[in-house]
């Protein structure tokens, strides 16, 4: 009898669509099959919150000696054996300074003064350097139908303000992490590692989109679904990119790398429907468009759930190849498996926690659906008036 995963996961699969990848098999964490020939220091910069304790697993898993280094605010326990240091980005580097590191990985930085100013208190000291920077790097305002790699236009940061004086991205997010990057590759020359992920899921993702939708596509009926069905959807289990960045640092591999999945590409109208198989009963899609829940001023409402875009997609728009990061070894297991693991655990914990992995806990399901049906009456009321 399959167990609560396996269920899961098949009833995913019967959804209807085939681009759950390639492979419908169970991917074992790499991590957990060999120890590195040659143990690391490893200084992870973050350590916490969501990804950061995946990284370290992984670390750990190949048999490295791991550091995080961050504000010390975080309650999260460390497994045994790694150290934590306290510092803070803005000028209190002395606890990582004065020592020698094979591997950083610098998950948290958003601006380039912080890539600057730590590239300059462990100068001589670091083997290789990875920089996690993001898929919002690239320009897609002049999309023509064109897929984007890693020698795509890039966003251009156009502010006012020095970005050498900020301290927060705000909305210039996306052209931060570009000067992010290029500081870099001056500050880590020949050691720089660039990874720009696509939106991390998996267990422990605190915006709880995908536990969103799988919960809801359980209860069946009529569900709104927001924008565009074309709308192109990258995602990356936090798993896979964890394991696949500890063997690029391992390799000492450098470059710019789209660290983007599922291993197929997908779209948002296929994504729901393939989570279709988990319902029990008959499920009803009615897609609204963007541009009438900006009008209700209720954007914010599905914003939180991603997956969408305002924009009409045209056949390529906005797909970003992962070519050049699978030929580097980066292997993606099914998005089915991450499904099932993110609505099992959803499914595990009591109502109280359950509701925190849905939407960053800002309404438990039953709320979200009672908001949902509102809309829906909403919806359907301006389109026989109209």
């Amino acid at each position: 009898m399959p167990n609560r995963r396996e269920f899961l996961t098949q009833a995913i699969a019967a959804g209807g669509a085939p681009l759950w990848g390639p492979e419908l098999v169970d991917v074992k964490d790499r991590s957990d099959l060999t120890t590195a020939q040659k143990p690391l220091r490893v200084l992870i910069l973050g350590g916490t919150g969501f990804i950061g304790p995946h990284y370290v697993r992984a670390a750990l898993a190949r048999g490295h000696k791991v550091a995080v280094f961050n504000r010390g605010k975080s309650k999260a326990e460390l497994p045994s054996g790694v150290e934590r240091l306290v510092g803070d980005r803005n000028g209190d580097l002395a606890a990582i300074k004065n020592r020698d590191w094979d591997a950083v990985i610098d998950l948290p930085t958003y601006v380039p003064a912080w890539v600057r100013s730590l590239g300059e208190a462990l100068h001589g000291r670091v083997g290789h350097y990875t920089f996690i920077s993001t898929i919002n790097v690239y320009d897609h305002s002049g999309d023509n139908g064109n897929a984007t790699d890693e020698n795509s236009k890039l966003v251009e940061y156009k502010g006012e303000t020095d970005p050498y004086s900020l301290t927060e991205a705000g909305q210039y997010y996306g052209e931060l992490k570009v000067l992010c990057e290029r500081e870099a590759e001056r500050q880590f020359p020949g050691k720089t590692l660039i990874l720009r992920p696509s939106y991390i899921v998996g267990p422990g993702d605190p915006l709880g989109a995908l536990a969103y939708w799988a919960a809801r596509m359980e209860k069946g009926g009529e569900i709104l679904a927001a924008g565009d069905p074309l709308s192109r959807i990258h995602v990356i289990d936090v798993r896979d990119m964890t394991q696949w960045t500890i063997d690029m640092a391992e390799r000492s591999a450098t470059g710019r790398f789209s660290a983007v999945g599922p291993a197929a590409p997908m779209t948002w109208g296929l994504l729901l429907k393939s989570l279709r198989g988990l319902s029990p009963v008959p499920v009803k899609f009615t897609w609204v468009p963007v541009s009438w829940l900006a009008e209700h001023k209720i954007t914010s409402t599905f914003s939180n759930l991603l997956f969408w875009t305002s924009r009409v997609s045209t056949a390529g728009a906005n797909l970003i190849l992962n070519d050049k990061a699978r030929a580097q070894g980066l292997v993606l297991r099914p998005l089915s498996e991450t499904v099932a693991d993110v609505l099992a655990l959803y499914k595990e914990r009591p109502a109280g926690q359950a509701q925190r992995l849905l939407l960053d806990g800002m309404k438990s399901l039953e709320e979200s659906m009672t908001r949902e049906r509102s809309l829906l009456a909403a919806w359907h009321e301006d389109a026989d008036t109209s």
